[in-house]
């Protein structure tokens, strides 16, 4: 596993540390979610903005991100092995 790997996954974990913290405050998990949504397509494309001289790979950001919906929409209604 490469170092930036790891930095994603340690990162994602404190995302998802952060939002069981709001939801057990009460909030619900779904406008947690869109919460997200919101901050990752910003962040995303202050990245691309600020960070590449690139345009913006929507298909394959796009692409990535629906893996990992079905992946882990599988995984917690217990229809697939954990990572």
């Amino acid at each position: 596993m490469t170092e930036d790997r790891r930095f994603e996954i340690e990162l994602a974990n404190e995302l998802i540390n952060l939002a069981n913290d709001k939801q057990a405050a009460g909030a619900d998990p779904t406008v947690i979610a869109a919460a997200y949504r919101h901050a990752a397509a910003n962040f995303t494309a202050y990245a691309y903005a600020q960070g590449t001289n690139k345009r913006l790979a929507t298909k394959r950001i796009t692409k990535d991100f629906r893996q990992q919906l079905e992946f882990y929409d599988k995984r917690h209604r217990g229809n697939t092995p954990s990572m």
